[in-house]
């Protein structure tokens, strides 16, 4: 495997010093735009990448402050210390992804829970200056928590996902209305008349749901109006069963898109209807993919590892506190066609036989 270039390849090949190759990647003005074009021309034919930890030891040593790059926090707020991640639920879990791509740009990534006993923001945010770290990834908030308070000034942020609603930072999440509007797409050029869309677990992202829906409801125009079934919304654990039901039976679908599969799959085999012969189903939130169904897959990885990407450039760049103009990277899924998505040929029959079956219960 060839060795990675130098920055003495680069000052060899541009016939400068290293002090100027240095100064010239960085936009220094000291040097003539002439040179800095070449020497960043030339860098980029050599694949020249600067290493973040010998960047965050030079910068100390001009600066005369201690080098404080070197380890990056995952701030979670869970009830719990790891609540944030697997088995403990089944959301996006981003830290694999964050930690894989920190280590491969010399990082160590590390998690710190706001919600320690006795913890305060200004507490935390010692805890973190006193270690010299400064990059932070704001990990999934829980259900109910849109919101974090710190001491911003100090650091360079990026939020993971949609659920941090305050305040505004820089982020990378899913592109949860191109996820809705690709699945949509494949259902109409399939063919499928009725297409239903159901929240089927307790939404703890409403941003990413109000995208969602959005995205079904505009492509929902191009069916003809007899066909534009209501959104069916979720309900608490005890309502939820009779609420799809009885709105399954009322529209008769062709196709569900379904946020998760777990509850549809239950309550579509405890009522008798078997997938595909009555409805196929489609996931919006398609992570479980040995379950073998069609929808969007969602990579937490990453979004992860972009979000590293990020807070480093962030870094590199001094870049710190609330951000005026906040960016927003936006990720699309990638769709998986399982076994559970047919061609339209029985489209019809499949809703006879529906309709024979709500008779029947």
């Amino acid at each position: 495997m060839p060795q990675p270039a130098t920055l003495q390849d680069v000052a060899d090949k541009a016939g400068v010093h290293r002090s100027t190759v240095s100064l010239a990647l960085r936009n220094n003005a000291r040097i003539s735009a002439e040179v800095r074009e070449r020497v960043q021309r030339i860098a980029r034919e050599l694949d020249y990448r600067t290493n973040p930890l010998v960047t965050a030891l030079m910068r100390s040593r001009r600066t005369h402050q201690a080098a404080k790059d070197v380890v990056l926090a995952y701030v979670t707020n869970y009830s719990t210390r790891y609540g944030w991640r697997p088995p403990h639920h089944d959301r996006p879990d981003y830290f694999p992804g964050a930690a894989a791509r920190a280590a491969e740009l010399g990082y160590k990534l590390e998690d710190f829970w706001l919600g320690e006993p006795g913890m305060t923001p200004a507490r935390f945010a010692q805890i973190l200056l006193s270690r010299g770290i400064s990059g932070l990834l704001i990990g999934r908030l829980p259900p109910g928590m849109s919101e974090i308070e710190l001491p911003w000034a100090n650091f360079s942020a990026v939020a993971l996902g949609l659920t941090l609603n305050s305040p505004d930072l820089h982020r990378v999440s899913e592109d949860a209305f191109a996820s809705a509007t690709d699945a949509m797409h494949r259902c109409i050029a399939k063919g499928y008349k009725r297409i239903g869309f159901v929240m089927s677990e307790p939404d703890d992202s409403p941003n990413m749901g109000d995208r969602w829906l959005g995205a079904f409801l505009r492509l929902q125009l191009r069916l003809a109006p007899e066909n534009r079934i209501p959104f069916c919304e979720y309900r608490p654990p005890g309502e939820f069963a009779g609420h799809f039901l009885g709105w399954f039976d009322a529209h008769a679908p062709d196709v569900v898109l379904a946020t998760h599969a777990g509850p549809i799959l239950d309550l579509l085999s405890q009522s008798g209807r078997k997938l595909p012969r009555n409805v196929e189903l489609l996931l919006l939130n398609n992570n479980k993919l040995n379950q073998g169904l069609s929808g969007i897959h969602l990579d937490p990885g990453i979004i992860g590892s972009l979000a590293v990407d990020m807070v480093v450039g962030m870094l590199h760049r001094g870049e710190t506190g609330l951000p005026t103009a906040p960016h927003h990277v936006l990720v699309p899924g990638r769709w998986v066609e399982g076994p559970s998505l047919e061609a339209s040929g029985s489209l019809v029959s499949r809703r006879k036989t529906v309709k024979k079956t709500v008779s029947a219960d």
